[in-house]
């Protein structure tokens, strides 16, 4: 049973420049380059006024669980692929995010919305991880959870300061 996630963070920024930065090819990179990815590839394309970004990084498993490290060798690849519809009337907008892992029985996936919030705006995330592997999934989700979440927060941090420079 995949195990759900909820995260919350504020911008200074308006929505249109968050939005601006999370798709800039450069933050894309200077987003891996931060997560220690070995390796990294970024794609920003409009597909009919959807914005679609994907990413791909090798990274480590050094940092994963000891029992999803197992399952994995001593890289993996984590594949990133996030749909941004267009703009709203505030600028804000929605998003749904799928990230997967190689060659191993593991999704986040989760939506998005980013929004005005005064002069600022915020952005949810509330998604869920699924293992499927019978018996420890649920255990391999719990333990490796936290840690996707702080990277997501490393990532918001990220983009925060971006945007306040925008």
């Amino acid at each position: 049973m995949p195990t759900p996630f909820s995260e919350l963070t504020r911008f200074t920024a308006a929505p249109a420049a968050v939005h601006a930065v999370l798709v800039d090819p450069a933050f894309l990179r200077a987003r891996a380059e931060r997560s220690g990815a070995l390796e990294h590839s970024e794609s920003v394309t409009d597909e009919g006024g959807v914005v679609v970004v994907t990413s791909s990084r090798t990274v480590s498993t050094a940092v994963l669980p000891a029992a999803a490290a197992r399952f994995l060798g001593t890289t993996a690849v984590v594949e990133q692929v996030e749909r941004w519809d267009p703009a709203g009337a505030d600028g804000g907008r929605r998003s749904h995010l799928t990230l997967t892992i190689r060659n191993a029985p593991v999704t986040l996936s989760a939506s998005s919305v980013l929004a005005a919030d005064g002069p600022g705006s915020v952005h949810t995330l509330d998604g869920s991880l699924d293992v499927r592997v019978p018996l420890l999934g649920g255990q391999v989700e719990r333990a490796a959870l936290p840690g996707l979440l702080q990277l997501v927060r490393s990532e918001s941090a990220l983009a925060q300061e971006w945007s306040a420079g925008a």
